[in-house]
């Protein structure tokens, strides 16, 4: 027996319309299939924020080349969510050697080519192209390890953080649960995102010298680029501060910065009814490997 499209979380205006909807709170744009499976952060992150009351809907692996793919639902109430999807992009597209991979395991029948290279930056333009100033939330694994300036395999050189070349206005790191919720809460209390500071688990930009009292100031991007010896002295410091503390990353010669809050403690403290079940199965007819593999999987 097959499960009915209204127990989905809604992709598309004629799924709205079936549950009374004029607007959704929260769309989430994600670089990989919607398998309503916890394994797949595209149906996790949504769920936890269907159980607070909130009305989501998700756009997976949208035409980032034509800009009504991310127009089918409308503008959100409250903020755009985007990710790359369970990997990062760029390790969807390449091997280690930088030879294009023939498939993805994250997209319906392993096709690859469902997603654009560094997704998060273009899912986040054509955000912006399409609903202005909504306030835009970025995570997942890639924006999670590019949250700072980093050097890049692909490139062969230092990029700065994610979060500048997004111009996205937060990003969560790490499990994005419990920071989803005191964002989505934040806004919901008619916050302004700009004022979004103090979320554990979250980076923001800011201006220059705009971060908190006593952060940990790492070296700029203009400083690793041009050598990058000093990036190693922050990395290393860090595993041994547990995470409790503040950084800040010089992003450029704008006068930017992206100060980083501390992490958010562990999700195993979250009680099991913050997430209401998953059906355990692909909305797309076409099923992704990855769900093939977990789909016995017991949560």
């Amino acid at each position: 027996m097959g499960i009915g499209r209204d127990r989905y979380l809604p992709v598309n205006r004629q799924d709205m319309e079936r549950r009374g909807w004029d607007e959704v709170d929260f769309i989430f744009i994600s670089g990989d299939a919607y398998v309503d499976h916890p394994s797949f952060a595209n149906a996790v992150i949504p769920r936890v924020l269907e159980k607070r009351g909130y009305r989501v809907g998700i756009i997976a692996q949208p035409d980032w080349r034509n800009l009504d793919d991310f127009l089918v639902m409308g503008r959100p109430r409250l903020a755009a969510l985007v990710s790359a999807g369970n990997l990062d992009s760029m390790l969807s597209h390449f091997t280690a050697a930088k030879r294009p991979r023939s498939d993805d395991p994250y997209s319906p029948g392993g096709k690859a080519g469902r997603k654009p290279q560094r997704a998060t930056v273009v899912y986040c333009n054509r955000a912006r192209e399409a609903w202005k100033d909504i306030p835009l939330i970025i995570g997942g694994v890639e924006a999670s390890l590019r949250r700072f300036a980093h050097y890049d395999y692909w490139s062969d050189s230092v990029r700065r953080s994610i979060l500048v070349d997004s111009k996205a206005d937060l990003l969560v790191f790490g499990m994005g649960e419990r920071p989803v919720i005191e964002i989505a809460d934040a806004l919901s209390a008619g916050t302004p995102v700009q004022e979004i500071r103090d979320v554990r688990g979250t980076c923001y930009r800011s201006k220059e010298g705009g971060w908190p009292s006593g952060s940990a100031v790492l070296p700029s991007f203009a400083d690793v680029s041009n050598d990058r010896r000093p990036s190693r002295k922050p990395s290393a410091a860090i595993p041994g501060a547990g995470g409790s503390f503040r950084e800040a990353y010089r992003a450029g010669p704008q006068g930017a910065c992206c100060p980083k809050n501390p992490r958010h403690r562990p999700l195993d403290q979250m009680d099991g009814h913050d997430i209401r079940p998953c059906l355990l199965h692909p909305r797309a007819p076409s099923h992704p490997p990855l769900y093939e593999l977990r789909r016995s999987t017991r949560h």
